[in-house]
């Protein structure tokens, strides 16, 4: 379980870099290379690559540069909770056979180190966009084109293990006790577990910048029908689905800034990323240019430490009835 930051860290800026170097080149806006490169799947914005799917409402990217942003996330979140899932399967996926399904898999980093410490069990990532890798993959992992919200392409009671993690931003509030919840259910074998990671969308201890930073995402997430108090009420939707029982949930609070070491120096890189996605919006929110904006994170990272801000993240995990 162990983590090398620094290698880590070297490894994202080299990428990062790379990235940046290659698409300089590019005309990302022209229309004919969209369609030809990348099919009617994504749409480009101020150069950043985004989903086409109508009816998901995740207003992140997925391109490289976000890739590289969810493989940290992921680290991190690894190395905060010391584990990648707190459900009680870890004796069934070591003896084998069991079937596992991440929603929203992305880039499949969490699939894909899953898979190669329990290879005697089957895993399967979803995801609306082809971000995953296709072809080089272990033999025990297989990935699929689709949306949740259409209905996932698997019979019923059909998974030993579900799991979801950080799509709070993808689904308008109603829809999690309509559509999100009873799909997880229904492709869950009774005896089962579902897990849902969420974070708060919230920075503790904040100061003045870190809140007018928050404030301008929170409007941003609450227009696209998105409610940024899901953690709060996600133990009650799992109740009242009547389909799970031994409902529990976890909290980790953690450090933002380098007050926190090297795991808070990566939520400070995260935090920032994030509030990047949309800085023409909010540059423009805060009565700022983009010069403007981007200088205030030389602030802002001043900031956390002076305060001592921390992040809570949150684990969800019931079986299914």
């Amino acid at each position: 379980m162990g983590l090398n930051f620094s290698k880590f860290r070297t490894s994202v800026k080299s990428n990062y870099l790379k990235i940046k170097r290659s698409s300089s080149s590019i005309n990302l806006t022209n229309p004919s290379l969209i369609k030809k490169n990348f099919h009617d799947e994504f749409k480009f914005i101020d150069g950043r690559r985004y989903h086409n799917v109508e009816n998901i409402h995740y207003f992140f990217p997925n391109d490289d540069l976000e890739i590289d942003r969810l493989q940290l996330q992921h680290y991190m979140m690894r190395f905060i909770w010391r584990s990648n899932f707190s459900s009680p399967v870890r004796d069934l996926l070591d003896e084998g056979g069991a079937r596992v399904l991440d929603v929203g898999c992305g880039p499949a980093t969490w699939v894909l180190e899953m898979a190669s410490e329990f290879p005697k069990s089957e895993f399967i990532g979803v995801d609306v966009v082809p971000v995953m890798p296709l072809t080089i993959k272990p033999k025990n992992v297989n990935f699929e084109e689709a949306n949740l919200l259409d209905g996932l392409p698997f019979p019923d009671n059909h998974f030993d293990f579900t799991y979801i993690r950080f799509l709070n931003c993808a689904f308008p509030f109603n829809l999690w006790t309509t559509h999100v919840i009873p799909e997880l259910i229904r492709v869950t074998k009774p005896g089962g577990y579902i897990e849902i990671m969420e974070w708060d969308t919230e920075i503790y201890y904040q100061g003045p910048i870190t809140g007018q930073l928050m404030d301008a995402l929170i409007k941003e997430i609450r227009c696209h029908n998105i409610d940024d108090k899901i953690p709060e009420k996600m133990t009650s939707f799992l109740q009242d689905s009547r389909k799970l029982k031994n409902i529990t949930n976890d909290s980790r609070d953690s450090p933002i800034g380098k007050h926190g070491g090297k795991v808070g120096t990566l939520a400070l890189d995260n935090s920032i990323s994030a509030f990047k996605l949309c800085e023409t919006k909010f540059a423009e929110e805060l009565g700022l240019t983009l010069e403007e904006y981007n200088a205030l994170f030389e602030f802002y990272k001043k900031e956390v430490d002076d305060y001592k801000s921390h992040i809570r993240t949150h684990r969800f995990w019931a079986e299914k009835i």
